[in-house]
């Protein structure tokens, strides 16, 4: 198997890395050298497992929690406003992505979630044809010259 990025940028940490190491960690051959994980010092040479180990197990999420929860309280609770409501710590994220992970390898299945009945569909708004445009446009003019005449 070959990773196929696209137009996505390989920048070392990309996401796409992380889908990459966990196809590989899932048994996949996937031809790739440890340079673009997170924790591989180019200096040294060499990959930090700890490092590595610790943004597999959200370390990296738990530590923004918590100096984000210390710097600014109001931008905490609005980014982690589920993980509030859910009453997930910091302190919580490893034990659940090993949870996550256990629960992985019991049974890797795809099993689809069960639709929300009260989901309404997204309905996107119907592009407008060159005739509408251009009364749109006149309109937006005719508004301007009459607040311009009302100065």
């Amino acid at each position: 198997v070959f990773l196929d990025v696209g137009l996505k940028r390989t920048t070392t940490g990309s996401k796409v890395f992380a889908a990459m190491k966990g196809a590989s960690d899932g048994g996949m051959f996937v031809p790739h050298s440890e340079s673009r994980f997170p924790g591989y010092d180019a200096e040294s040479k060499e990959l930090d497992g700890d490092t590595l180990r610790d943004y597999i197990f959200g370390g990296h999420i738990a530590e923004y929690m918590r100096s984000l929860k210390e710097e600014d309280e109001e931008r905490y609770n609005a980014q982690f406003s589920r993980f509030i409501k859910a009453g997930i710590s910091a302190d919580d994220l490893e034990g659940i992505y090993t949870s996550a992970h256990k629960a992985i390898r019991a049974d890797p299945s795809f099993t689809p979630t069960e639709k929300k009945a009260d989901a309404k569909p997204r309905r996107l708004q119907t592009p407008l044809n060159a005739k509408q445009r251009k009364d749109r446009v006149r309109q937006k003019i005719e508004a301007f010259k009459r607040a311009q005449e009302q100065q």
